[in-house]
């Protein structure tokens, strides 16, 4: 028996912004009749981010937003903190769940274990290639120089599924 779609849930955009080849976005579509696209301006990623970088994000946003109302949807966009931003959405939205692209920086996955411990919060591969625990330098540490890391990780390449992006989206309330 096929698993019961629940009504409305929250895709929390962070890094990833693109609709095309999204596994965040498609693990979303394929649990709920509504996705509520969300992206969170965390005040502790914007202090470390310089003004080149943040201009790049606000375009790239932009640009999303823009695709999304092609589609019938639009971008929630809060600023704070993300627990407290979500626990709201949730509340406004009736929403049943959270569906998020895991991310590997220390702040991120302590973020994100704060919010999984008091929200249904779901994480999906998707922000590298391989996961960060599978391509290690023969002394066990993560690689910080990419060509050496592309190299070990083309190594490890599974087939893949490539994710086309939605056509439309069910509107939301």
């Amino acid at each position: 028996m096929a698993a019961e779609r629940s009504l409305t849930v929250i895709w929390w955009i962070r890094r990833d912004v693109r609709l095309h080849d999204n596994p965040a976005l498609q693990a979303a579509l394929q649990q709920a009749e509504t996705v509520i696209p969300v992206f969170i301006l965390d005040e502790k990623v914007l202090a470390r981010s310089n003004s080149r970088r943040n201009a790049f994000l606000f375009e790239n946003l932009r640009q999303l937003e823009k695709e999304l109302r092609q589609r019938g949807s639009r971008l929630v966009v809060r600023r704070g903190d993300p627990r407290d931003c979500l626990q709201q959405i949730l509340r406004e939205s009736n929403a049943h769940m959270i569906f998020a692209q895991r991310d590997h920086s220390p702040y991120a996955q302590m973020r994100d274990a704060d919010i999984a411990a008091v929200l249904p919060l779901t994480l999906t591969a998707g922000i590298t290639i391989q996961p960060e625990s599978r391509v290690r330098k023969e002394d066990g540490t993560p690689y910080t120089v990419f060509t050496p890391y592309a190299r070990a990780w083309m190594k490890h390449l599974d087939p893949i599924t490539i994710f086309e992006p939605p056509t439309r989206f069910q509107p939301i309330v």
